[in-house]
């Protein structure tokens, strides 16, 4: 076998390699939230509105109104999502539900932040 091609096969393994371990790594990191009591921080333009604990029993439906327009926040089995909101792109509503440690949601037109905190 020449030595380029033993070399270029031995790149690509390394390669491989560092590609999955980097696939594998939010294994290690994310598996952390269970068990701890996590909060749901809900600010609009900076200041705090509402925290809401993320118990897995809570089921909660409520509204943020702004100057600038409406959110619609469900609560439900641990998780918090916008669920519907008056802004035009919607990338709020579309990012789904959150509930590890330092996930956010943002609608930015709004300037609303959804972010998970551990409840010290």
């Amino acid at each position: 076998m020449p030595l380029s091609n033993r070399k270029s096969k031995i790149a690509s393994f390394l390669l491989l390699a560092a590609l999955a371990l980097l696939a594998l790594m939010p294994l290690f990191f994310a598996g952390g939230a269970e068990g701890k009591n996590l909060e749901a921080v809900v600010t609009v333009d900076g200041e705090i509105i509402r925290r809401v604990p993320l118990a897995r029993e809570s089921d909660e439906i409520f509204t943020v109104a702004t100057p600038h327009g409406e959110n619609r926040i469900a609560v439900s089995g641990g998780r918090i999502r916008v669920e519907d909101a008056d802004c035009p792109a919607k990338i709020c509503v579309k990012s789904g539900a959150i509930s590890e440690i330092g996930e956010v949601i943002a609608c930015l037109p709004h300037k609303l932040l959804i972010e998970i905190r551990e409840i010290k």
